[in-house]
């Protein structure tokens, strides 16, 4: 999840590096969100506004903050940053956690390097 005051040149740049690390993303199984205090959100319509404020509150957000937060399939945070993002070292994160161990033993990358 990626927080930030505005559809800025941070977020427009997150975007455009999920589009560039989509293969990797995939086969992580990652989804990306973008929840913005102006409105812009992406995906569009997935969260009402209530539902923002509560995730906003629960991963104490600031508000003109770029925060991103990395969220693991057991629902717990894994990883917090700010508004630019370390793709090789979130990947190799992933990478670390026994659940994704597992997926790598059972399948190989088709992710060129």
């Amino acid at each position: 999840m990626f927080f930030a005051p505005e559809k800025d040149e941070h977020v427009k740049a997150f975007m455009m590096q999920t589009l560039m690390n989509d293969c990797l993303l995939q086969e992580r199984d990652i989804r990306t969100l973008v929840i913005t205090k102006d409105g812009f959100n992406k995906p569009a319509n997935l969260f009402s506004p209530e539902d923002i404020r509560h995730l906003r509150k629960k991963y104490k957000i600031k508000g003109n903050d770029h925060t991103t937060i990395l969220i693991g399939k057991d629902g717990l945070e894994k990883h917090r940053w700010g508004e630019t993002t370390n793709w090789i070292f979130i990947t190799e994160l992933i990478d670390k956690m026994p659940l994704r161990k597992v997926e790598m033993t059972s399948r190989p990358s088709r992710c060129s390097a």
